[in-house]
């Protein structure tokens, strides 16, 4: 039914839900070609702390590096991707840094999906909380996502 699939993945609990049930799919039908996306929201650049201590130089070296450690994260998760399910090496994986609605909306288009998976809504668990989550800590609202669909969107519970 579907030829070319868009998984969004961020690496939480909901997340890994999708990315099981594409990859089963997968599995089932090797012809399905899938894209792998983590979007990185482009807001996180705009943090500031004390920067009023710091040189411009020395912002800049600090987002240089956050930037190094979150793609460090990324792909340690899309090597557990690959670990968990084999038929995720026959996947491409992107990274993107912006708006998440607009970069999802957008991938999907100039890949030429027909479908895009993401899992289900995760309340937030909290640094503090001591249950401990994995993955990106983003999140985008439904009503910045549905009008800009290029194609069917599967959230998978």
């Amino acid at each position: 039914m579907f030829n070319h699939i868009l998984l969004c993945t961020h690496g939480t609990a909901g997340a890994q839900k999708a990315e099981c049930f594409v990859f089963n799919q997968m599995e089932a039908n090797p012809d399905l070609k899938v894209s792998v996306l983590t979007v990185l929201d482009e807001d996180w650049r705009a943090m500031t702390g004390d920067d009023w201590l710091n040189s411009s130089k020395t912002h800049s070296t600090f987002l240089d590096h956050v930037q190094e450690q979150v793609t460090e994260e990324i792909e340690a998760q899309w090597q557990r991707i690959k670990d968990t399910h084999p038929a995720a090496s026959g996947a491409g994986f992107y990274q993107k840094t912006g708006a998440i609605a607009q970069t999802i909306t957008g991938m999907a288009a100039a890949l030429g999906c027909d479908l895009i998976a993401i899992g289900p809504y995760q309340k937030r668990q909290g640094f503090l909380s001591g249950k401990g989550s994995t993955g990106l800590q983003d999140r985008m609202k439904n009503k910045e996502l549905h009008p800009l669909l290029p194609c069917p969107l599967m959230i998978l519970p």
